[in-house]
């Protein structure tokens, strides 16, 4: 027997990405090992499951809807199935597959690799690409929450009436804000969209005059107000790091140039403008082994001989803020119980970390057939006379006329971007001179180039919730950890990029400050307060956090 139906709130608007998104689709091509999901037709789309499955997870972290109470809130929002599979509720907030607004768009391709972190180099078999949509891709949206009249009243303030209104508030102003991101990759700031445009209808379908209403379009679309300035009390506590570059500062671009060997790292927007581009992935990567390493280090141990096993065991601390692989399968019969069961099964669930970093950008930009004018600058293969340039003179002449119109393509575009070319040549040990075959050269970003602030966010609320296989939490070590982690970036301890031996990705930071509502335990102190001040007069909060810091690595008498 079906359910009656109260109130019905359709709301209507239009998602914008705020930087790279990728959900995952079922192919593979030859640009990339993972795809994006596409529709019947071919074009991008963001699938109702993974738009409504973000909105269950940021409810949870939400003021009002967390706590002990949130699983069965969510299970009554959403629907569940009971564990004999013969009971369960349906879902009274559905969300329509989010299709593609205007042309098709180009998408852009990420390249991943794990790092070693005894070797510090890339890890064997951890290369792979991911297709991304690209900042600036906008799909519409569309969500309707229905209010039961007949099922039984939830466990809430006004009842049905009173859950579904502030869950559908609740989740709107989330998206507004872009606190809700979608799809893979969202620790490496992945997913970040924002809900734009937004038109709401309301109707009682439980009045006859209402559904006809509803079903002849009559009901008016209300436009909702642009959301306040205010962060929703969410629990996500926002970390801003404002820097500037001490040395040429770039994430080195997969694939090479015409004219110059190693080319920066940039980023194509929707409406075809080119920045430089700091990954979040890189940054992250660079805080989270240098977690480790501030860790390993007290523990007195060193990172395990397999990558996997890097992942699948951080230390205590990292586990909780960066996330860990889940245990191998269980292969091995002798690891099986007496009747044989869990063979091919997991051993285990993984944990995905709390801490994200998101894409850092040049504040300068240029225009995506200026930027192709300078990467596709190449020398000539043949004369004016159309005769193939077989001479070494005449090769190096090409070059060098390629070279002088790079450095011009370079002059026009130095008011917004400035960028270098440095030639470099490595040292044969024997002879003393230059290597054969060894001479290269790197575009380099010129110190004055302005960049964004780094940006990272630590959900707080599932924080909490973190547990360690023996029932004891990485949760207190977690703030310290970052702590250090930041006034080590601070100081100058971390560098960024590419080239960081070589004395390349050196930073200064000019200052780093906490915002963030609704924050859990001592994580709430930081909120409003800058390092600096956190550090030389800090709350009694930090202070109880870092004592414990102290009491689980100090030192065990031989």
């Amino acid at each position: 027997m079906g359910q009656s139906i109260g109130t019905r709130i359709e709301v209507i608007g239009v998602l914008t990405c705020l930087g790279p998104v990728h959900v995952g689709g079922w192919d593979t091509t030859a640009e990339a090992n993972l795809t994006i999901a596409r529709d019947g037709t071919g074009r991008p789309c963001l699938p109702g499951t993974s738009i409504a499955g973000a909105l269950r997870a940021y409810l949870t972290g939400v003021t009002g809807f967390r706590g002990n109470r949130a699983a069965t809130l969510m299970n009554a929002l959403f629907g569940h199935i009971d564990s004999t599979g013969r009971g369960g509720s349906p879902s009274w907030l559905r969300v329509d597959d989010a299709h593609l607004i205007g042309e098709d768009v180009p998408l852009t391709v990420r390249d991943g690799v794990g790092i070693d972190r005894r070797s510090a180099s890339a890890a064997a078999t951890y290369l792979y690409t991911r297709q991304v949509l690209p900042a600036g891709t906008r799909f519409a949206l569309r969500l309707v929450a229905d209010t039961p009249t007949t099922a039984a009243a939830p466990d809430y303030p006004g009842g049905w009436s009173g859950l579904v209104r502030d869950a559908v508030e609740a989740v709107a102003d989330g998206l507004a804000h872009g606190r809700v991101p979608i799809g893979a990759g969202r620790g490496r700031g992945f997913g970040q969209v924002q809900l734009r445009d937004v038109t709401v209808r309301s109707a009682d379908l439980s009045d006859p005059a209402g559904l006809v209403a509803w079903l002849t379009g009559a009901v008016p679309a209300t436009p909702r107000p642009p959301s306040e300035d205010t962060a929703p009390a969410d629990g996500r506590l926002q970390v801003t790091v404002t820097w500037r570059p001490v040395t040429p500062l770039l994430v080195r671009d997969s694939m090479p140039g015409t004219v110059v060997d190693t080319l920066p790292l940039t980023d194509t927007a929707a409406d075809g403008t080119v920045r430089l581009l700091l990954p979040g992935s890189s940054i992250r990567g660079v805080v989270r082994a240098h977690a480790e390493r501030i860790v390993r280090t007290l523990q007195g141990g060193d990172a395990p001989v397999g990558f996997l096993d890097t992942l699948i065991h951080p230390p205590p601390g990292v586990d909780v803020l960066f996330g860990s692989a889940p245990p191998r399968r269980r292969t091995d019969p002798e690891q099986a119980v007496p009747d044989g069961e869990g063979i091919g099964e997991p051993a285990g669930r993984g944990w995905r970390g709390v801490v994200t970093v998101a894409d850092c950008h040049s504040a300068g930009q240029v225009s995506a057939p200026q930027w192709n004018g300078i990467v596709t600058t190449s020398p000539e293969s043949v004369d004016a006379s159309g005769v193939e340039r077989k001479d070494r003179e005449q090769r190096n002449s090409a070059r060098d006329q390629a070279r002088t119109a790079l450095r011009e393509g370079l002059g026009d575009i130095s008011g917004n971007i400035a960028l270098g070319v440095s030639d470099h040549v490595a040292i044969d040990r024997w002879t003393g001179g230059a290597g054969d075959h060894r001479l290269f050269s790197v575009l380099d970003p010129d110190t004055t180039v302005a960049w964004e602030p780094i940006r990272i966010e630590v959900d707080t609320t599932r924080l909490d919730g973190h547990r360690a296989p023996t029932g004891a939490t990485s949760g207190p070590l977690a703030l310290p950890l970052l702590l250090l982690v930041l006034r080590d970036l601070r100081d100058g301890w971390l560098s960024l990029g590419y080239g960081g031996t070589r004395g390349r990705g050196q930073i200064e930071v000019t200052g780093v400050t906490f915002t963030g509502d609704g924050l859990s335990g001592p994580w709430q102190s930081l909120a409003g307060r800058t390092l600096d001040s956190i550090l030389t007069d800090p709350p009694p909060e930090v202070i109880d956090s870092m004592t414990t810091w102290a009491t689980a690595f100090q030192e065990v008498p031989a």
